[in-house]
């Protein structure tokens, strides 16, 4: 096992957002400048479905690898140059059980450092698990090794490179997969023995049959992917109930709807909920992922759209895409007669009856000189600091119960997510809020607040807490945080 060194280099990625414009009161583009991507759509209800390969753990164990290489993959309904993983994009599925042990070969083959992070695992932040303050150098393997505990909860998750000053353009460029856990959410009369159906949605964009690399592509210039497929196809018979695995793999808000068909969440985060709540619109912030089971409604052909933030105001424009179809569901065959939704879900522990030992609060503020040609000034704060590994922002103790209070000085929102312990959302605007889940990612809206409460369990260490729109990570929008023991 080749060692891996802390971080020590510079930020020097830039990336260039279009924001301006919101800002200035103009509006932004309404279509999407037509790409490789966009080419295509004339056959986009002949696209094939496509789901990544799936890695399986038997007898409580999954021994794989990871190769990260530059090469042509299948992309958009082309053959596309970009950085993955063993080759797909998205990369392998990982499909574990609650109690599993997960050991991971990540064999760096290009040119620059990377890492892995399994967002929203419950594991130790110390090597050789889910230790993100690493880096994984050129031409070495580092042998990674996870115990998920037996009381993890069974949901959907995924996995991606979280290179500090990198993990913008490595993700951006196609360095993310799945992974499923299976546990008490999968038995539950209702739910289980569904078919799935995996969604990756991922942003991309492609010129001269090439991917535009992170740093140099611009929001209105992407296209949305379902598993790397552009507008793909896919089948349901009337009546037939699916499960949806849903991950946002982008740093954009989504607003998902998918014609005449209500989507029943039973899972966000890969935590599940207290019963199933219907929705016709779906919300999911980078880095979010839900679980929805789908009935199929009468024979004909549906779409999952993109849906816009205007009405939310301009505050939301910049980082939201327009509006555009993503997949085609056609409905054909005979009638089906499943058995029915589950009544009730899995019970948690709602924290807003829950003795508080401290609370903290979190400013997010930002520097974006837009117009000014020099993207490296741009710079993104948490209580007045950039991101610096040698220094702790703060120190919670093993078992205590916190109360944190985020504000947002900036014009857009930020998706915050937290390693290692999941929270619940308890207020959002100073208003309460009724989330009968925990999750790992949560909206802190324009000039808005976010109240959330978590308890930190099982594991002490060295972890983090930042903005999921990674170009904002990248440029310091992110805190270094400790678990101790108590004394």
């Amino acid at each position: 096992m080749a060692k891996a060194r802390p971080l020590t280099y510079p930020i020097t990625r830039r990336r260039f957002f279009t924001g301006a414009a919101a800002l200035a009161g103009l509006p932004l583009l309404s279509t999407p400048m037509l790409t490789a991507c966009a080419s295509r759509s004339d056959a986009a209800h002949d696209s094939m479905w496509f789901e990544p390969s799936v890695r399986t753990s038997e007898n409580g164990l999954l021994r794989t690898q990871l190769r990260v290489a530059d090469g042509d993959v299948a992309l958009g309904g082309g053959r596309v140059r970009a950085v993955t993983y063993e080759g797909t994009y998205p990369g392998p599925t990982l499909d574990v059980r609650t109690g599993d042990r997960i050991e991971v070969s990540l064999i760096n083959d290009i040119a620059e450092p990377t890492n892995l992070h399994t967002h929203g695992w419950h594991v130790s932040p110390r090597q050789p698990s889910d230790d993100v303050l690493m880096a994984v150098e050129p031409g070495t393997t580092f042998d990674y090794a996870y115990d998920l505990p037996p009381n993890h909860s069974s949901g959907t998750y995924w996995y991606h490179s979280h290179q500090h000053t990198l993990s913008d353009t490595q993700v951006f460029g196609g360095l993310f997969g799945a992974l499923i856990v299976r546990g008490e959410l999968d038995d539950i009369p209702g739910v289980h023995g569904r078919p799935e159906r995996l969604l990756v949605l991922s942003q991309t964009e492609i010129a001269d049959g090439e991917m535009v690399p992170g740093d140099k592509s611009s929001n209105n210039l992407q296209q949305t992917l379902v598993n790397g497929t552009f507008q793909p196809t896919t089948e349901i018979a009337p009546g037939e109930i699916q499960r949806w695995r849903i991950i946002n793999a982008s740093s954009l808000f989504l607003r998902l709807q998918l014609d005449e068909h209500p989507m029943h969440i039973i899972a966000i985060d890969g935590d599940a909920l207290t019963s199933v709540a219907a929705r016709d619109i779906v919300e999911i912030v980078p880095g979010g992922r839900v679980d929805a089971l789908v009935e199929g409604a009468n024979t004909g052909t549906y779409q999952l759209r993109s849906l816009s933030w205007e009405q939310y105001g301009p505050f939301y424009s910049s980082m939201v895409p327009a509006p555009m179809p993503l997949l085609n569901l056609v409905t054909r065959g005979n009638l089906q007669n499943p058995d029915p939704l589950p009544d009730a879900l899995l019970p948690f522990d709602d924290l807003r009856d829950a003795v508080i030992d401290r609370r903290r609060e979190f400013v997010f503020e930002e520097m974006e000189p837009r117009g000014t040609g020099d993207i490296e000034h741009f710079m993104y704060y948490i209580n007045g600091t950039t991101f610096d590994h040698h220094v702790v922002n703060e120190t919670m103790t093993l078992g205590d119960t916190e109360e944190w209070h985020f504000v947002n000085r900036t014009y857009e929102p930020h998706p915050v997510h937290i390693h290692v312990n999941d929270f619940q959302v308890v207020a959002v605007n100073g208003e309460p809020v009724d989330e009968q889940h925990y999750r790992d990612t949560a909206m802190l809206p324009p000039f808005g607040t976010l109240t959330i409460r978590h308890r930190f369990e099982d594991f002490t260490g060295q972890f983090v807490m930042h903005c999921h729109i990674l170009f904002h990570e990248d440029h310091g929008m992110m805190q270094l945080l400790e678990v101790v023991d108590k004394q």
